[in-house]
C-alpha cells in the first residue's frame, strides 16, 4: 500500500562527541538509511549562516528528516537505527512523526525492543 510520504524527524546525540564528530556520526546513519526503501534522507536546516560564509543555510547538528512513501518502511528504519545504536552506549536517537516520539537511549536490548514495539503499534493504529 502506497500513501502520501511520511516524514520522520531524527535527532542523533552522542554525549562525548564534539560537533564535527556528531556531524560524521549523523552522516554515517544517513548513508545507512539511504540504503533502505526511503524517498529521501535530508539534513535539517536552520538559522542563517555566519557572516562571511558562503553557506545558504546551516545544518542542525545531528538532525535528519526521512521521507517514506510506504508506512512499512518505518519498521526497517527503526530496526536500522536500533542496530546502529549497538555500536556505542553513548549514542541516542529520537525518532518523531508529528508529536509521537520514540527515544532510544542506551536501554537494554529487551527494553529497546519493548519501546520499539509499543511505538510501532501506536504508529500502525493511526
Amino acid at each position: 500500500m502506497t500513501s502520501a510520504p511520511t516524514g520522520l524527524t531524527l535527532h542523533v546525540t552522542d554525549e562525548q562527541a564534539d560537533p564535527e564528530e556528531l556531524e560524521e556520526l549523523t552522516g554515517r546513519l544517513r548513508r545507512e538509511l539511504l540504503d533502505l526503501d526511503v524517498e529521501s534522507v535530508d539534513r535539517v536546516r536552520e538559522g542563517t549562516p555566519p557572516p562571511g560564509t558562503r553557506a545558504v543555510d546551516v545544518a542542525a547538528a545531528g538532525a535528519l528528516v526521512v521521507a517514506v512513501a510506504q508506512s512499512q518502511v518505518i519498521v526497517a528504519i527503526v530496526e536500522a537505527i536500533r542496530s546502529w545504536l549497538t555500536g556505542s552506549s553513548r549514542r541516542s536517537v529520537k525518532i518523531a512523526i508529528g508529536g509521537d516520539v520514540l527515544e532510544l537511549v542506551g536501554q537494554s536490548t529487551a527494553e529497546q525492543r519493548r519501546l520499539i514495539d509499543e511505538w510501532l503499534t501506536r504508529r500502525s493504529a493511526q
